[in-house]
């Protein structure tokens, strides 16, 4: 194996197990005082405080941390309210309230060596299913947030009408610390790379980000609303409202004035972003009953969202923060074991590790000319675009029997100006004239451009948009954008049995379609890209949403059995009854990831891992994928491309090629899973009672191989690996082999009540 292009061969090294500690404490203090001051006047105290102490060991990531390298990770939470309640009449109503909210968390990076180097990097090895050496890739980080705040609401019945009014002030005050990659983030396609101390190719990855600035994420928030409950007729009812949001630039996003010199007119302005004034959210709902156990309700509404610190902590201005690549300032993106590229190690260069890897750099830099502060520029934040949903529904609602109701319904939500990473300045290298063709036997996949190319022509030309690159920006700049939206249709039913008898039941089914362009836009999973595979074609993205779940249902009961639960006999009260039990049965459509062909095809010069797609083979075989041999002209130049596996469905799209598969295609796997929590409790005298509960997850231990957990609807976080959903890799399509099986879990609780 030498890991410089030449014939290479793959040892396979089988499965490796780890085995390491996975402790959480977790511990609560509960204050609370009411005092009424006399028949109009209460007030309200409540204090919380939370303390929790884990371990960083890529649990939550999905990373693949040896136990050599797992931190303690403390957070910490503080919350306060006082409330103060007065009612002026009987149909007039206030309430106040000031609170004070803390929050904070230390990521440590330890005290960890590696020789010849000022820290200890982290080192990714793709061949070994992403084994990592180093701590969690984000460490060091911390934060700290302080929210102060203060909400009026005044209720006010008058006739027909229900009117609310209310005021609601925030102050935020959060020193954070965030440098992407700050230790250095070394990934190798192949460990004998690593092992000779070649820096990582075109195929891998190596980037180191400078600075350990303190980004203030401090800011304004003030927001008002009214609302009037209209009692047109018995049985129709009216509700309208109307909100207002105002939410200031974080503190830390207007550092960007700092590289104001760099601004071309018609072009670009870093200047200070400024915020949004005209956030007014409207909503509408119509409730009617057309008869005592039936109701109609028909609503429409929008709701304002806020950007996250994240845009701003990844976005600081060249003078304080600067991002290396290796071989990012090669003119020609090829794999030569050369030294450098302006003044950068360049692909395959040798001594990497021992010469430094990618040096730190010093902050904050003043940058001789203007010429280099723009070439030095890889960030850029664009004036605050609130992201915003439009939501509309229609349901009917039904009670039968006394104890049951039915509803069906439908909802439709649109995300409007949500947040992309968009590499701004960045174009692909290769087009329709110039693409080079692939086949599957004697089929043509993709044809081969009007023009006679070889993939040394299509490299010589420049990934840099020309506009960007007259004005000297030949970095990379990335750019949260308001360019992406989504789109959320559902039909949505649900019969619940109230609580009557010792019996609660609730079965639930959703049949949903989600699609956007854009779905996390920062580094929080793999399997859906986190930057669109053209930064000049947004909406060549938009496909199948990574939170699309196309069936969901739930069924859910709780049974509290009443034989004997009011015996008078002590034995037969705490020996038979007292006994309470509640499964929960959850089936959902499997996630869908998208294929990957681990390599940068349309070479954009973007990582080549992680983001662009395959080529589609439109007779083979949807659970197969292939790599592809290259086709060579008389001198050695690559020409184009022929599958190795023509039955294969997802073909990996070579170098100078433009794959041609969507986002998210491959689904992952379905939740099929029980839950269970049993509880025995003992009583005396009706006045005291001790329980003891055990609660199982996935109580059968049926193997479900997902992304994330069999027990939350939330978006996973994944960021372990690019081997299930890489055609070139052993391990493509194969969930057992690279995500956890959620195996069942188990929790014993006890409470004492008098």
């Amino acid at each position: 194996m030498t890991g410089t292009g030449a014939l290479s061969t793959n040892i396979p090294l089988g499965n490796y197990l780890l085995s390491g500690p996975n402790p959480t404490s977790f511990s609560t203090v509960i204050a609370s005082a009411d005092y009424t001051i006399n028949s109009k006047d209460s007030l309200r105290v409540r204090y919380i405080h939370n303390w929790q102490n884990s371990l960083i060991n890529g649990v939550a990531s999905g990373e693949t941390i040896l136990p050599t390298f797992f931190l303690p990770e403390p957070y910490r939470w503080h919350l306060f309210a006082l409330s103060e309640y007065h009612a002026f009449t009987p149909n007039l109503t206030n309430e106040f309230r000031l609170g004070f909210n803390r929050y904070s968390n230390n990521q440590a990076a330890g005290s960890f060596a590696y020789p010849g180097l000022d820290q200890f990097p982290e080192l990714n090895y793709y061949d070994l299913a992403n084994l990592q050496l180093g701590v969690d890739g984000n460490a060091p980080q911390f934060t700290i947030q302080n929210l102060y705040q203060g909400t009026d609401n005044i209720s006010w019945i008058k006739g027909k009408h229900t009117f609310k009014f209310g005021f609601d002030g925030r102050k935020y005050i959060s020193p954070q610390q965030f440098t992407q990659r700050a230790r250095g983030d070394y990934e190798w396609n192949t460990t004998d790379q690593f092992l000779h101390d070649l820096a990582p190719d075109s195929s891998g990855f190596a980037e180191r980000s400078t600075g350990t600035n303190t980004y203030y994420g401090d800011q304004t928030a003030l927001y008002a609303y009214g609302n009037d409950t209209w009692r047109i007729t018995p049985t129709v009812t009216l509700n309208m409202g109307l909100r207002y949001e105002f939410t200031s630039v974080p503190t830390g996003e207007r550092a960007q004035q700092l590289n104001s010199a760099s601004s071309v007119p018609g072009l670009v302005n870093f200047s200070a972003p400024q915020p949004t004034y005209t956030s007014f959210a409207p909503r509408l709902g119509i409730d009617w009953a057309p008869e005592e156990n039936t109701s109609v309700r028909v609503g429409f509404g929008l709701a304002d969202d806020v950007l996250f610190d994240n845009l701003g902590t990844l976005s600081f201005p060249p003078q304080l923060s600067q991002t290396e690549d290796v071989g990012g300032a090669c003119t020609t993106p090829v794999n030569t074991p050369t030294l450098t590229c302006s003044g950068q190690p360049a692909y395959l260069a040798p001594n990497f590790l021992k010469s430094g890897g990618l040096l730190p750099g010093k902050s904050p830099v003043v940058f001789p000319t203007v010429k280099a502060a723009q070439t030095a520029t890889s960030a850029y934040l664009p004036n605050q675009v609130v992201p915003y949903a439009e939501t509309w529904t229609l349901t009917v609602q039904h009670t039968f029997l006394k104890d049951y109701t039915a509803e069906i319904g439908y909802v439709g939500t649109k995300g409007i100006h949500l947040p992309t990473q968009d590499q701004i300045n960045i174009q692909p290298r290769v087009n329709l004239t110039n693409v080079l063709p692939t086949q599957a036997g004697p089929i043509v996949l993709e044809q081969g451009g009007t023009a006679t190319q070889s993939l040394a022509t299509i490299n010589a030309g420049s990934n840099i948009v020309a506009a960007w690159a007259a004005n000297n920006f030949t970095s990379k700049i990335t750019s949260y954008q308001p360019f992406s939206y989504s789109n959320y249709n559902a039909f949505v039913s649900n019969l619940t049995r109230r609580f009557q008898r010792g019996l609660q039941m609730n079965l639930s089914y959703t049949w949903s379609k989600t699609m956007d362009d854009a779905t996390d836009e920062v580094f929080a999973t793999v399997l859906t890209p986190r930057r669109e595979q053209n930064s000049q074609c947004i909406k060549c993205d938009y496909s199948r949403s990574a939170l699309d779940r196309t069936h969901r249902i739930t069924f859910e009961v709780v049974y509290d059995v009443q034989a004997y639960k009011h015996s008078d006999n002590f034995l037969l009260r705490n020996g038979i009854g007292n006994w309470l039990i509640a499964p929960v049965y959850t089936y959902e459509s499997p996630e869908y990831a998208t294929v990957l062909s681990g390599d940068n095809a349309n070479l954009n010069g973007d990582s080549g891992a992680a983001i662009d797609r395959t080529i589609i083979n439109p007779r083979g075989n949807k659970a197969i994928g292939s790599a592809v041999t290259a086709i060579t002209n008389s001198g050695g130049d690559t020409i184009g491309y022929i599958a190795n596996n023509p039955l294969a469905y997802y073909i990996q799209a070579g170098k100078g090629t433009l794959p041609t598969s969507a986002r998210n295609t491959m689904p992952v796997r379905p939740i099929n899973n029980w839950d269970l929590s049993l509880y025995k409790r003992f009583t005396v005298r009706e006045r005291y009672s001790l329980e003891f509960g055990i609660q199982a997850w996935n109580v059968l231990n049926h193997a479900q191989y997902t992304a994330g957990s069999v027990d939350t609807v939330n978006g996973p976080s994944y960021t372990a690996s690019y081997n299930y959903q890489t055609v070139t890799n052993a391990f493509f399509n194969h969930p057992e082999k690279q995500f956890a099986n959620n195996a069942r879990n188990m929790q014993l609780s006890g409470k004492i009540s008098f």
